[in-house]
């Protein structure tokens, strides 16, 4: 079975939303988690977004990179503007590839309207965890 490491700096949203995302289509394929360097509780609206589209990630817990240091991955993904200089990790993963999301914690606004921002990036990662899916898992072919 694959590994995916879903990498944002805080792993408090668009880390959290991938790999639900990514959980969901690849089921048995591989496994997924998620991590930060500088990690924050799991933002709720992004768990809000999330239970709207069917995924729930209110269990989910973020983790500090180091918890998987020593764990060999087929991909990394990254979500934000991170660096894979900055990645620290034990064995070199078979592919890193950053692709950065929006961040919906700089929306201005009240809840109800930044809840609109995480909506949009939840959809946006919706879609490239279908095509990731497609492309290296030879899903929905």
């Amino acid at each position: 079975m694959k590994k995916i490491l879903v990498y944002s700096e805080k792993n408090a949203a668009r880390s959290q939303m991938l790999h639900g995302w990514l959980s969901y289509y690849l089921k048995d394929k591989a496994k997924v988690v998620s991590a930060g360097s500088h990690i924050e509780a799991i933002n709720m609206l992004a768990q809000k977004a999330m239970i709207e589209s069917v995924i729930d990630i209110n269990k989910y817990k973020s983790n500090n990179i180091s918890d998987y240091n020593h764990e060999v991955f087929d991909y990394v993904l990254i979500t934000d503007h991170s660096s894979p200089e900055t990645l620290i990790l034990a064995h070199e993963p078979g592919e890193i590839i950053c692709h950065p999301f929006k961040n919906p914690a700089l929306a201005d606004g009240s809840d109800k309207e930044k809840l609109l921002s995480y909506r949009e990036v939840c959809n946006e990662i919706e879609d490239y965890a279908m095509e990731f899916a497609m492309k290296h898992f030879s899903l929905f072919q």
